[in-house]
């Protein structure tokens, strides 16, 4: 397959809040981030440095432009509050909006350990939140 670049702009953020994988859309995504860090266990002692790979830690950030009356199939900050607020698991999907061959999507479990809405001044309502994920980040690579 010939190179291909991919746009920021074409991976997006989904969320099943009954845990299946019937993956609804935020309403107006305009960042989302998938992290993994691996935390560090200094295991150095007189016989020399040394490091151990310790817990891994993996979130996904995201921010939504907050708007009223959203269309059938999108996700709105008041549902991403009710789950955080409920402390809901629900089931997730990171990639394109429709995989082509090669196509790289991460799918897995979580749930909103934090809701943040801000109102500034002359700027759009936007809420962002942190999605914990529990468990393994499932990788897979659409076939052709």
């Amino acid at each position: 397959m010939a190179r291909r670049e991919i746009s920021g702009n074409d991976i997006l953020l989904k969320i099943d809040p009954l845990g299946g994988t019937n993956y609804v859309l935020l309403v107006c995504l305009n960042s989302n981030s998938l992290e993994s860090t691996t935390s560090v266990i200094d295991a150095g002692s007189k016989c020399g440095p040394n490091k151990l790979p310790g817990v891994l830690d993996n979130k996904i950030q995201l921010e939504i432009i907050d708007v009223l009356d959203v269309a059938s199939g999108e996700i709105s900050s008041s549902e991403l509050f009710t789950l955080q607020q409920n402390k809901t698991v629900f089931s997730w999907y990171y990639g394109p909006m429709t995989p082509v061959a090669e196509d790289v999507k991460y799918t897995g479990k979580g749930f909103l350990a934090s809701w943040n809405n801000v109102a500034a001044k002359n700027t759009p309502v936007i809420t962002t939140c942190t999605l914990e994920i529990q468990g393994n980040i499932t990788q897979t690579t659409q076939a052709s």
